[in-house]
């Protein structure tokens, strides 16, 4: 047995991801940091996303190899219904929040108890000294408050989104939220660190009132948290930062101490090209295509594990991309498909979804996969030279660490947010920009219709971001936030500043 992890002197944190995979990845990034930290981690989530994970993991403890970190089921028994339906569950039948709660609580005292070997199969540690929750798992956040330790927020979108989020009772209150038909020209001008913001470009939450019904109630809890740490870096959003620490923390309502931006939580191996990797014989598809492609030639296409097109905006993208005469390397996926993730099984047939002969035609300039890609290592890819994103926020970090241009097409989420702080303030990425609303759509019951782009605006935004002098402007500013982003994690870098003063914090609740 390691015999740090035995001291009762380190600090025990248990932190409580969401499985959707967005969140999950930067969460487990962390738990990483931490542990190599010596700070005693347990993850623990649900049962259904333990089995998950122990495809994708060596262990699910790491104590043996001198790494205190063990994932634990909540023992909730409900392997067999999905992660919706369980989120689903929790959040509508007061029995089940009541129940899950109570094995959170359980598990939290278990692994912090002298007979944790028996009680939970991990070696003991010291009472954990917060709850360190995701920000869609808020009974984590009243689990902690029964058992009267901190709880922690970390937050893995953009300070952005979070400074909307921290502002969402008092624009309800105001009457401004949620967004409704006949709100949907409003503009936002009181955002913190913001510049004025379209109710069109707000999360989808926002958006849909029976939805922001139940997450409002999750943004309020978000300043009653006592730590908030938010997987950003300073120089990418200075603005935003500044005014959450100027004017939000210590605002009455504010119960967080400090808002700790500790990103980008991608692997070390993606943020520092120094690095170095094991040399594999190479057996991945879309690596081994773009070993013959030429530096920086390259257009990659992907939406994400979650998000599809509609057949005809399908069919649209390929005509737009054929005739654009620009190479790419598109991940495509049918209209409805499930998510993808590493553990998925083998691709699925997408040849119906795409023009007739499109895949002949585009032998050698244009390669079509639908399995799981490697996204990380293909931005890496030196052939790559920018990436059509649906511009969420973890493959925002990645590619900004990668230092690759970008052309916005938001779906859903938080995106659209997104999509407007990397084309207007950050200047890293170029706006695809949709059709107009018909009359049928804007007096539709959805308030944010998707725009369909049509191939002419494809082909246009292509050739500008691979070809002319505006995607090389955008170039060298995704290359100079790129450095920004290694300094942010490098020794005395801000994010590094603010890992060790959590860690320090750690320390300081034990004593």
């Amino acid at each position: 047995m390691v015999s740090f992890v035995m001291e009762r002197d380190a600090p025990h944190v248990v932190m409580v991801p969401s499985s959707s995979s967005g969140h999950a990845i930067p969460f487990l990034q962390f738990a990483r940091r931490l542990a190599a930290e010596g700070v005693v981690t347990t993850v623990v989530t649900t049962d259904r996303h333990v089995r998950e994970l122990e495809k994708t993991v060596r262990s699910t403890d790491l104590t043996p190899q001198g790494e205190p970190l063990r994932i634990l089921g909540l023992r909730d028994k409900k392997v067999e219904i999905s992660h919706d339906e369980w989120r689903r569950q929790v959040r509508e039948v007061p029995e089940e929040k009541l129940e899950v709660m109570r094995l959170l609580r359980e598990a939290v005292t278990d692994v912090g108890s002298p007979q944790s070997w028996k009680l939970r199969g991990v070696a003991p540690a010291s009472p954990p000294v917060c709850i360190l929750h995701d920000m869609f798992v808020p009974w984590a956040q009243e689990a902690a408050e029964k058992l009267q330790i901190e709880s922690h927020l970390l937050y893995v979108s953009a300070a952005a989104a979070l400074s909307v989020d921290l502002e969402s009772n008092r624009l309800f209150d105001e009457g401004r939220l949620p967004i409704t038909r006949e709100r949907r020209d409003m503009v936002f001008p009181d955002i913190p660190g913001l510049s004025p913001i379209q109710a069109l470009d707000f999360a989808v939450p926002y958006l849909m009132p029976a939805m922001y019904e139940w997450m409002r109630k999750y943004y309020s809890r978000f300043r009653r948290t006592d730590v908030i740490l938010v997987n950003t870096f300073y120089d990418m959003e200075k603005p935003v930062l500044d005014a959450l620490r100027n004017q939000v923390i210590g605002s009455p309502d504010m119960q967080a101490k400090c808002i700790l931006e500790i990103g980008p939580l991608l692997p070390e191996s993606h943020v520092n090209e120094d690095t170095v990797e094991v040399e594999v014989e190479e057996r991945d598809p879309c690596i081994l295509w773009l070993d013959r492609q030429a530096p920086n030639s390259v257009l990659y296409i992907s939406f994400g594990s979650f998000a599809t097109l509609e057949a005809p905006q399908l069919l649209e993208l390929a005509m737009g991309l054929e005739a654009s005469d620009c190479s790419f390397l598109w991940i495509v996926r049918s209209p409805n498909a499930h998510g993808m993730s590493a553990a998925s099984g083998s691709p699925e047939p997408v040849t119906e979804f795409l023009p007739l002969g499109f895949e002949e035609r585009m032998k050698g300039r244009g390669m079509c996969y639908s399995g799981w890609a490697p996204q990380t290592r293909i931005l890496k890819h030196p052939a790559v030279g920018g990436f059509l994103s649906h511009c969420g926020w973890n493959s925002t970090l990645e590619t900004v660490c990668t230092g690759v241009p970008m052309l916005a097409w938001p779906i859903t989420a938080e995106q659209h947010l997104n999509r407007r702080f990397l084309v207007d303030t950050v200047k890293v990425a170029i706006e695809l920009k949709g059709n107009s609303y018909t009359k049928e759509e804007l007096e539709g019951d959805v308030v944010r219709p998707a725009r369909f782009i049509p191939k002419e605006e494809i082909e246009k935004k292509v050739r500008i971001l691979m070809q002319d002098a505006e995607g090389e402007s955008v170039r060298q500013n995704m290359q100079n936030l790129r450095e920004k982003s290694r300094e942010a994690g490098a020794p005395d870098g801000s994010s590094r500043r603010n890992f060790e003063a959590y860690v320090n914090l750690l320390h300081k609740k034990i004593h």
